[in-house]
């Protein structure tokens, strides 16, 4: 146990600002398809079976309050997407995915499906709330520091089990908001949108944590 070093978790260092450049702009995708800039988006992010239908109910009732509200549903696995195209058919939501031809300016769609890989950071950008996906259905959780580096709010789900440390940091830290199952999750993102000054101190608070826990690699390094 003496030659036992923590260094800390290498996520927090790896959810900072990437020095390369940004190889497409999310939001040029979404005015190619009608979706406005200042239109409300709610991303969710690696999503897995059993959460995007719960997203659309969610995403359907929001809209009565919200009708502006777009989905840009971002599933851990893109070769799920014609099930998921399938289940927008059958709840009535209309959808356009990422690699289909742009759409006509006046018929945005309610749900941009990203089924390529790789992009979840950059859409992650440019959301008015987060969700992260595997927390709600299933066990495990995903990665909610880079969601939480991107500047806007982030809510997750209970199955944390992969992320339990960080997951209650983030907790404990008023940095991100977990929900006990789906109704919590359709109360607390009609929250955050209907309230700016709540979304800007939960990024507040997460931009802290991360703050406090960077580090990682150099300690890392300088042991090696």
């Amino acid at each position: 146990p003496s030659r036992v070093q923590l260094t800390g978790n290498l996520k927090y260092d790896a959810s900072l600002p990437q020095t390369n450049h940004q190889p497409f702009d999310p939001r040029a995708v979404l005015r190619a398809n009608g979706v406005q800039p200042d239109q409300p988006i709610l991303v969710a992010g690696s999503t897995h079976p059993g959460e995007e239908e719960i997203l659309f109910d969610h995403l359907l009732a929001l809209r009565a309050t919200f009708p502006d509200l777009v989905l840009v549903l971002v599933p851990r696995h893109a070769e799920r997407a014609p099930e998921i195209v399938e289940l927008a058919r059958r709840k009535n939501v209309s959808l356009v995915r990422r690699t289909d031809p742009p759409r006509p300016a006046d018929n945005s769609p309610q749900c941009l499906l990203v089924d390529t890989t790789g992009e979840l950071r950059w859409f992650y950008e440019i959301a008015t709330v987060i969700f992260v996906g595997k927390s709600l259905v299933g066990e495990g959780g995903q990665n909610i520091i880079e969601a939480g580096a991107a500047g806007h709010p982030v809510v997750f789900g209970p199955n944390m089990q992969n992320f339990r440390a960080i997951a209650r940091e983030f907790v404990e830290q008023s940095a991100g908001v977990q929900v006990a199952d789906a109704a919590a999750l359709r109360d607390t993102l009609a929250e955050l949108l209907g309230q700016p000054a709540r979304r800007d101190a939960i990024v507040a608070a997460a931009r802290r944590v991360i703050h406090q826990n960077i580090g990682a690699t150099q300690r890392t390094v300088a042991l090696i």
